[in-house]
């Protein structure tokens, strides 16, 4: 969806959007209806698009070109984590970063490739100039909202199959749970899961009542390694016993120092969490790559 406060001026027509990407009308209407671009329709059923999100797409799959050629397959070039710094001013706003994370996704071949590229770059890169004090703290925050808003938009473009498996998710400690959080719920969806997002968990004992009362198939716990191991010692005690007694498979999804807890499984990227969801939910590589034309 977009903005309600958007100009009139700013929405464009397919056929004009179309030709800014240097595609065809018909390569465009793909694109959205896969879900690369956002657009919205007017009463009568007719596509608009955001011109802001339109040029920042055609920048983001070919910044050294500008365009998208009509035959061509739209891939973005991070560059360095700076790159994706310098811009995140520009990507504040959720409608246009989601599309550069659409942009990215199209040039992946999973959503758990591109969350590892974002993860990498982008939230490390403005992690760390949080930490030396070149981004305050009310922007840090405000960033972190606007990206997690835009992950879980994405997220909603996924729907998952009747009977899917279903992974509880929870962030159990550090400064940026809400962004993995948002990443893994993305990655899981497009392998099929339906998805219950606990959030953070500060206090011993509370995952372990949501998981004895949601029996799911999947307990999935989300840590980076700046998480400090004494909070996921603390709040996951008694986690492995409860995820056994419910049927469900534990995986510590991050580089986290995890706990030695019995029976979890170390999952250390959200690539490798999109290989084993998809293998758990019976999906092939095929069926993974749904954003590939």
């Amino acid at each position: 969806m977009m903005s309600t406060e958007t100009r009139h001026d700013d929405v464009i027509t397919l056929p004009a959007a179309a030709r800014i990407l240097g595609v065809g009308p018909t390569t465009l209407k793909r694109w959205s209806d896969q879900g690369r671009i956002p657009h919205t329709r007017t009463p009568g059923g007719h596509r608009r698009f955001l011109r802001s999100v339109i040029l920042d797409f055609r920048a983001l799959v070919d910044p050294r070109a500008g365009t998208v050629g009509a035959t061509s397959q739209p891939s973005l070039r991070l560059g360095g984590p700076s790159e994706w710094v310098d811009r995140a001013n520009g990507l504040s706003d959720p409608d246009r970063l989601e599309a550069a994370l659409l942009a990215l996704r199209a040039s992946c071949a999973s959503w758990g490739e591109a969350s590892d590229a974002v993860l990498n770059d982008f939230v490390q890169g403005l992690r760390a100039r949080h930490r030396e004090g070149r981004l305050s703290e009310g922007a840090w925050r405000t960033l972190k909202r606007s990206f997690v808003r835009s992950v879980q938009r994405a997220a909603g473009r996924l729907r998952p199959r009747r009977g899917a498996p279903v992974a509880l998710l929870a962030a159990p400690g550090g400064d940026v749970g809400c962004v993995l959080s948002a990443l893994a719920e993305t990655v899981l969806r497009e392998c099929g899961y339906t998805v219950l997002d606990v959030g953070s968990i500060r206090e011993a004992g509370v995952l372990e009542e949501v998981i004895a009362e949601q029996r799911p198939h999947q307990v999935v716990l989300l840590a980076d390694a700046m998480t400090e191991s004494v909070q996921l010692v603390t709040r996951l005690a008694g986690v492995g016993r409860a995820a056994a007694r419910a049927g469900a498979e534990l995986w510590m999804v991050g580089g986290a120092n995890w706990p030695a807890i019995d029976g979890a499984r170390r999952v250390p990227s959200f690539s490798v969490l999109a290989a084993t969801a998809a293998r758990r939910a019976g999906q092939d590589d095929d069926e993974v790559r749904i954003y590939r034309s």
